[in-house]
């Protein structure tokens, strides 16, 4: 039950930290930590957690985008749905390898999705612009943070007794 008050808290502060990191370092800099958050509810606590806080992350996602109101929020669904397809078939318990996969693989199908949407909201996509500008800075720095803000998520829950 504390989890339920507690996973929009993390939500928010993860924007906000999503947020100071790409006004200080850029698209290098600024990796992908509400995604990150939705995919260790999915791993610590199962999906009806990571959806919870799928559809806090996407709304406060879609309160600052410009893209119709719901469009963050059906992505983070799609990537909780997609990252316990991937913790049911492929995911290895306790091993960092696996959860950088998975983390990859989360990655490139928000890219992907969040790419298509757009298509058919606005205008065509120049794909390779999509893969260069937006996947690859967001794959690399996300996979690079990625063990460390899960070791922080952890302690933290561990901490709040969830």
């Amino acid at each position: 039950m504390r989890q339920i008050f507690i996973i929009p808290v993390i939500c928010y502060l993860a924007l906000l930290a999503e947020f100071c990191l790409f006004n200080l370092f850029g698209r290098w800099g600024d990796p992908h930590l509400l995604l990150l958050v939705v995919i260790f509810f999915n791993l610590y606590s199962g999906i009806r957690f990571s959806l919870w806080a799928a559809l806090w992350a996407g709304l406060f996602k879609d309160c600052f985008s410009t893209m119709p109101f719901g469009t963050h929020i059906f992505v983070y669904i799609v990537a909780a749905y997609f990252s316990t397809f991937i913790r049911r078939t492929y995911y290895e318990r306790g091993s960092d390898g696996s959860k950088l996969l998975m983390v990859s693989a989360v990655v490139t199908a928000h890219a992907l999705s969040m790419g298509m949407l757009h298509q058919m909201v606005f205008e065509e996509v120049k794909w390779w612009d999509v893969w260069s500008a937006v996947w690859f800075p967001e794959w690399v720095i996300t996979t690079l943070v990625a063990l460390y803000v899960f070791g922080k998520l952890q302690s933290l829950a561990r901490s709040l007794r969830f």
